[in-house]
């Protein structure tokens, strides 16, 4: 497939946020093996944070500024969508395929603003996809289903999404896994007092402890977690940021949580990593605890049995497809100081099934996320 293509992946937060930095790298992967002579041009929020993690595109387009802060300040919603993404809207022509990358883009209020974009693909005579998504059900109203179904073609990242939608009546969707289980980890330093294959890797994210049901339970039970690790096992701790975006930073939280304690057991990894070393330092960890969702699929597709802190579709969903859906923990499940530590006891008890199963299942559900059936679309 030595044709020229134009693509232009939109929908995309900024690198900082290395999920979806994660879900970029795979996607331009997957398009240059498909599409080597292809021209691929990333509409982002912050072009910054892409150059300096080094994102292999061909042109960026960026937000107009002065419509955002516009947008801010509006009662009036979705107003300025046209103007803040003109750059990326006058890309489109008949000869581009769009891809919405944002993964849950739609599972929150502001989807419309993607929609924008959405709608000019299909005026143009373009290409539209949405990409390795996951969608909350309970958003799926009759204007979001309406979109939905004008779409060229949806990937499905999960079972619950893929299903919905087929109830729906939609015709367009392709069950296919998150492209990010295919990323490459890269290799980096790890603390001294990290223990390959013998450290619990836990991640903690601001938007988990902002949607808890009792304020500070999370904290509270990971403090307990921690406590219990160092004082029952021999086990070191590191601690794994994955977001570190100003407005939602994991390192942040997490280093909060490393002054609580002055064991040489624990140890908070650097907030400059790249998605690709993230996955590597979760790639030596023996179990972990992860509240971001690409933290959970960087230690699945490296074997490593794990707790995921469900705060959506996209955790329930995944976890459910992978057969570890036992081990998905929802925020309405934290009912005492203890409820993380009682799911991890467990955790250690069914280690090696767990061990087992993944790397029984993971095998195919990485080749599924490479080898999407959405590069026929494309063709």
């Amino acid at each position: 497939m030595n044709e020229n293509k134009k693509f232009l992946l939109y929908g995309h937060g900024g690198s900082y946020n290395h999920g979806a930095e994660a879900i970029i790298r795979s996607t331009i992967e997957i398009i240059k093996k498909n599409y080597p002579y292809s021209y691929i041009i990333l509409s982002t929020h912050f072009k910054e944070q892409d150059i300096e993690f080094g994102i292999d595109v061909d042109e960026y387009c960026e937000r107009d500024m002065y419509y955002v802060v516009l947008d801010k300040s509006s009662q009036e919603k979705g107003k300025y969508d046209k103007d803040i993404y003109k750059s990326t809207i006058d890309k489109i022509d008949k000869n581009t395929v769009c891809l919405s990358v944002g993964g849950d883009n739609y599972c929150y209020d502001n989807w419309r603003k993607w929609k924008v974009i959405h709608e000019r693909a299909i005026e143009a005579g373009a290409k539209s996809i949405l990409w390795s998504c996951s969608i909350e059900p309970s958003m799926m109203d009759n204007e979001m289903i309406d979109t939905l179904r004008t779409h060229h073609a949806i990937t499905a990242r999960e079972s619950i999404t893929y299903n919905s939608l087929k109830a729906h009546g939609l015709n367009n969707v392709v069950p296919c896994s998150d492209v990010a289980f295919a990323l490459n980890s890269m290799q980096t330093a790890l603390p001294n007092n990290f223990i390959e294959h013998n450290t619990v890797g836990i991640n903690l994210s601001p938007l988990v402890v902002r949607r808890e049901k009792k304020q500070g339970i999370i904290l509270e039970n990971v403090t307990t977690l921690i406590e219990y690790i160092i004082e029952n096992t021999d086990m070191n701790v590191a601690l794994i940021p994955h977001v570190v975006m100003s407005m939602d930073n994991d390192y942040t939280l997490l280093n909060k949580v490393y002054g609580k304690f002055s064991s040489n057991r624990i140890c908070l990894i650097s907030d400059k990593l790249s998605a690709s070393q993230y996955k590597y330092v979760i790639s030596k960890c023996r179990l972990g605890v992860f509240s971001r969702t690409h933290a959970t699929i960087a230690a699945y597709s490296s074997g490593i049995p794990c707790i995921a802190i469900g705060y959506s579709v996209k955790a329930a969903g995944i976890g459910h497809d992978l057969g570890v859906g036992d081990y998905v923990i929802g925020l309405d499940k934290f009912v005492n100081g203890f409820s993380l530590c009682t799911m991890f006891r467990s955790l250690i008890k069914d280690e090696k099934i767990l061990s087992d199963k993944l790397e029984k299942n993971i095998e195919t559900y990485v080749e599924n996320s490479r080898n999407c059936e959405i590069i026929d679309v494309l063709r």
